[in-house]
């Protein structure tokens, strides 16, 4: 992923997206998640593209994010003065646990994920969504 830096990271952790086991990494301009195995659905999302952090079931570490619609330039969509945000298509990441971790610390960890995915969001998000982005989702 070093073509899309993430500042210094502030998570880094086994995660699943959809049902795909990888990494992400989350740092001040955003999240990346590299799958297991290959590059070919690497993802790479700033925060100014993320409408919301939903936590979908914060027991068991799993959240959806949402974005909003940008064209293939990668130009915010708008409609009505108001960008659109996806509707069906949310990122559903998921955390789980690493080799040799502690049980105890995994369940705290997976549980804390949700959490501090929310703060980063509301921490780094610009005060406006950028009429363009690089995101690779």
């Amino acid at each position: 992923m070093e073509e899309f830096p993430v500042g210094e990271p502030i998570i880094a952790s086994k995660c699943d997206y959809m049902a795909e086991h990888g990494l992400i990494v989350a740092g001040k301009n955003g999240f990346a998640w590299r799958p297991k195995l290959g590059k070919h659905n690497r993802k790479w999302v700033r925060w100014g593209d993320v409408a919301n952090v939903i936590p979908a079931n914060p027991k068991y570490g799993i959240i959806q994010v949402q974005m909003y619609k940008r064209d293939k330039k990668g130009n915010l969509i708008i409609k009505k003065g108001n960008p659109i945000m996806t509707s069906k298509r949310k990122m559903k990441l998921t955390a789980r646990i690493n080799n040799g971790e502690d049980k105890a610390y995994y369940k705290k960890r997976r549980y804390d994920f949700p959490r501090l995915m929310m703060e980063l969001h509301e921490k780094y998000k610009p005060a406006e969504i950028p009429a363009t982005s690089d995101s690779r989702y």
